[in-house]
């Protein structure tokens, strides 16, 4: 269909117009954020610095339901009244960790629960309970409260007979580590701009900080290279590490070399990397 001139004319005033208000508004433009790759660690890979002593790796790899509930009734094998358990952890009152459902089993596993790196004080006081997901039961099938010990730590495991009945197996290792840079960044026209880091990752340890701009990677100025090139100069970084230069929002500049390393993010942590 034929557009007339008027009309024509007054869809060109409104794009106009629709330009210079966006423009007015002052909306800054947006740019994507990159990360720094971050894989496992190699089998036997010393790990410097070591995984921090308050923190540590905790899955629930296994439990066993007591043949009869806390007020004393038998699960009705067969019939679909079998448990359907779930477990969680408390530390210092505050759950930090729940494991999936896992319906009609005595002895569940709970395959691709959640886990990860928690703060564990040695002081701290752990709770963990077993459920079974049925509304109509409001009491846990078994709880065991506990203050880890030094071989409990040492052994990476907590076996636990439940109060109320039952078992259950938890892994209770030092931290896992994510080996990488850790820092995540804005590439504008010509200018690179640290958007994160991983807190107390490698680029955090030589005083990189989230505002920081890349002048030169490896010697190179940021503003000669393309695009594949940085982003293969920061995820191929050799055994050396990366040599950048750094300017900070005050101003100052300096060169620092950034060699992959490990991370131990917390559990809360760990969606922030990916």
């Amino acid at each position: 269909m034929l557009l007339t001139r008027t009309v024509r004319e007054r869809l060109s005033l409104a794009s106009l117009l629709s330009l210079f208000l966006l423009s007015a508004s002052g909306c800054p433009a947006i740019y994507p954020e990159l990360g720094t790759r971050l894989r496992e660690p190699a089998p036997g890979q010393v790990l410097e610095p070591p995984p921090p002593e308050n923190l540590r790796f905790i899955k629930f790899v296994s439990g066993t339901v007591p043949e009869r509930t806390r007020d004393g009734r038998t699960w009705s094998r067969g019939k679909g009244g079998e448990p359907d358990p779930y477990a969680r952890l408390l530390v210092n009152g505050k759950e930090v960790l729940r494991t999936h459902i896992q319906s009609n089993t005595f002895t569940p596993t709970w395959p691709g629960s959640p886990s990860g790196n928690f703060v564990i004080e040695r002081e701290a006081r752990l709770r963990v309970e077993m459920w079974d997901s049925n509304a109509f039961n409001d009491k846990p099938i078994g709880i065991r409260e506990l203050r880890p010990s030094e071989d409990q730590r040492a052994q990476g495991r907590l076996n636990l007979d439940l109060e109320g009945g039952g078992q259950i197996e938890l892994a209770f290792e030092p931290a896992h580590a994510r080996i990488g840079l850790g820092l995540w960044y804005e590439l504008r026209t010509s200018s690179i701009y640290i958007t994160r880091t991983a807190p107390s990752g490698p680029a955090e340890r030589v005083g990189i900080k989230v505002g920081d701009q890349i002048l030169a990677i490896g010697g190179r100025e940021v503003r000669r290279m393309s695009t594949n090139e940085i982003r293969s100069a920061f995820n191929g970084v050799p055994i050396t590490g990366v040599v950048l230069l750094v300017q900070h929002p005050t101003g100052t500049t300096e060169t620092v070399t950034v060699t992959e390393g490990p991370i131990y993010p917390t559990f809360d942590q760990t969606e922030a990397l990916e």
